[in-house]
């Protein structure tokens, strides 16, 4: 516990001095102060953003998630954020009933996001926002019952539902279009724990720590982007995500994924409602994450605001 104070006592004080270098204007520091990022990961058609909801089409999913700034420092010229998300779903693989009971994905980051409010409006232009974040965490992927998925064992398969720890790094940009329209873009990159050894050319240390934290993928790279209309009582949005996998072992296939959402965002004072339907197509999550297909759902998410 006082490894962990003190590490939260560092990240405190790297964030004063850093808003304090770059602002002349005193720094206002907040606890428990809203999203853990300025361009909410929640707001993503990742099937890994953090909200809660439900889905069907053809198979049965269930998310519970949520985001939250531990600590944040604001200053005219830009705001820093120690937070974190995290994640639990509930799919099906195989069976088609109403609530999912045959696998279960996780994920959790704790993440540094600074949004350079200042530096946006002055090099970009008005109402412009780019947020750069740094991010520890972890996902998994496990079944809660006995069953198979039917296909037999490939040997370019990626094992372990392409899971594990990481470091990921992202750049999020938003900005006004007209009067009416926002819209977003993001682009990241993961770097599971296997990865850092394969770059010193210690490839057998990568193998080990790959077996001993059930990482099958080496990189995941993304981009998405965002256009929502603002100010109606309903607010319809469409959101595009994109990945590719790069699996550590070599015999294994790289895999990609596409998934369009569209929606209509029903804003409250709280939390927001949204009734959606999502296209994708290209590897599965989880478990399934080597069965290709083309899918369809119709579901709804709840955002906290």
């Amino acid at each position: 516990m006082r490894a962990v104070r003190r590490a939260c006592s560092s990240a405190v004080s790297v964030a004063l001095c850093s808003v304090a270098l770059c602002s002349s204007a005193p720094a206002r520091a907040e606890w428990l102060s809203g999203p853990s990022r300025a361009i909410s990961n929640a707001d993503s058609a990742s099937p890994d953003a953090p909200v809660t909801g439900y889905a069907y089409g053809p198979r049965a999913q269930v998310s519970l998630g949520g985001e939250l700034a531990l600590f944040s420092v604001r200053s005219a010229r830009s705001t820093f954020r120690l937070g974190g998300s995290a994640l639990v779903v509930f799919e099906d693989a195989q069976r088609h009933g109403a609530l999912p009971t045959e696998t279960l994905r996780s994920a959790f980051e704790l993440s540094l996001a600074w949004s350079l409010t200042e530096f946006a409006t002055r090099t970009l232009g008005p109402g412009k926002e780019l947020e750069l974040s740094l991010a520890l965490g972890h996902h998994s992927a496990l079944p809660m019952t006995d069953f198979t998925l039917g296909d037999r064992y490939h040997s370019d398969d990626v094992p372990f539902g392409a899971g594990g720890a990481y470091l990921a790094g992202d750049a999020a940009f938003r900005t006004p279009l007209g009067q009416r329209f926002l819209a977003f873009s993001r682009l990241g990159l993961r770097c599971y724990t296997n990865a850092f050894p394969d770059l010193v050319g210690a490839h057998e240390a990568s193998d080990f720590v790959a077996d001993a934290w059930h990482e099958g993928a080496e990189y995941r790279a993304f981009f998405e982007l965002g256009l929502r209309l603002r100010g109606a009582g309903v607010e319809p949005l469409g959101r595009w995500y994109f990945e590719l996998i790069q699996p550590h072992d070599d015999s294994a296939k790289p895999l990609a994924l596409t998934r369009l959402l569209l929606g209509a965002a029903l804003p409250g004072a709280r939390f927001e409602l949204t009734p959606f339907t999502a296209l994708e197509a290209g590897h599965g999550a989880g478990i399934a994450v080597n069965r290709t297909e083309l899918r369809f759902a119709v579901g709804v998410r709840l955002d906290a605001r």
